[in-house]
């Protein structure tokens, strides 16, 4: 339900707790980090009502979606823009206050969120990849926070990380839990199953409880492994937040942008779709807040199915990623 009333929204909130130098230093040295006791109870609470919601109403994405659902596995993006308790947590939270404690600079802007659901007893594997090539900038100030609504451990999919591995200059495909098509349609090599090679690489992974945080930048190598617990399920979300060297690069199997956002190549982002967050958020977007659910632009989504077709992705080529 859409409030009228943008005074009701104050600046972002303050962390419960500021990330210490021990917490930052780990992150710069190893790509990534845990930091505890982030996201208070009332917030852990509210989202985990906000994505059993949207799991009901909206479809996830990917060719397989369906099928994987099935399987226990849900996944999305954007919800943000059509979701109050996503939006809220995204602008009017700790994390943009957090985010500018690792990013430094003096303007932090909200990048973008995903929710991942893997059910009790889901077999799907997260593959081993970076985040970069799966998205239309470039830039290395890009934090991420991946927050878990459950207790996990690596048996119920918990998140690791090749450790160091933010420092390489390797490149590796979009690799989606789906294997979807289009992502994958470039020329960079897939990413290694670094969890076979134990051995070889140095994995971090940390038994987390909800409140909990991941901290990794978007060149850091990570997956996870099916969720093998019985009865718990692994409902994680990744909010996304970017600095001042981070600017729109559009480029072929990047994840689309389906909302009007004007920026040209090489331009900051910024406005409407990647809005200022710290330090306050930008008047239009408090605004915005009051007008309730945001839809995708018709334009942009026409944009996207036609590079779809141009590139054999369309009807009579391989089947479309998204709203298909």
């Amino acid at each position: 339900m859409a409030q009228t009333d943008s005074s009701s929204f104050p600046d972002p909130a303050q962390p419960l707790r500021d990330l210490t130098r021990e917490e930052l230093d780990a992150y710069a040295r190893d790509g990534a980090v845990c930091a505890r006791g982030l996201i208070d109870h009332e917030t852990i609470e509210r989202m985990r009502g906000a994505i059993e919601k949207v799991t009901r109403e909206e479809p996830g994405l990917g060719p397989r979606a369906e099928e994987l659902a099935k399987a226990g596995f849900e996944a999305n993006i954007f919800i943000w823009k059509k979701n109050d308790d996503f939006r809220d947590l995204a602008l009017f939270s700790s994390l943009p206050h957090l985010a500018q404690q690792v990013l430094g600079g003096d303007r932090v802007n909200f990048f973008y969120e995903q929710y991942f659901v893997k059910r009790a007893g889901c077999s799907t594997e997260t593959p081993w990849h970076q985040d970069i090539p799966f998205w239309p900038v470039s830039g290395s100030q890009i934090i991420s926070f991946w927050i878990t609504l459950d207790p996990v451990v690596r048996e119920s999919s918990g998140l690791e990380f090749v450790r160091g591995s933010h420092r390489w200059q390797e490149r590796y495909k979009a690799v989606t839990p789906d294997y979807d098509p289009y992502m994958m349609d470039s020329d960079l090599p897939e990413a290694p199953n670094f969890g076979k090679q134990r051995d070889e690489q140095e994995l971090l992974g940390w038994d987390m409880e909800p409140g909990d945080v991941l901290l990794f930048g978007p060149v850091v190598c990570h997956g996870s492994e099916g969720n093998l617990s019985p009865s718990q399920d692994r409902r994680a979300l990744a909010f996304r937040y970017s600095g001042e060297d981070v600017v729109f690069a559009p480029r072929h199997a990047t994840m689309p942008l389906l909302w009007d956002h004007g920026l040209e190549p090489g331009e900051r982002l910024s406005g409407s779709l990647f809005p200022q967050v710290w330090p306050r958020v930008i008047d239009a977007e408090v605004a915005r807040r009051c007008e309730g659910e945001e839809p995708p632009s018709p334009a942009a989504v026409g944009a996207f199915f036609k590079a779809l077709e141009e590139k054999g992705f369309g009807p009579g080529g391989k089947k479309p990623s998204l709203f298909s």
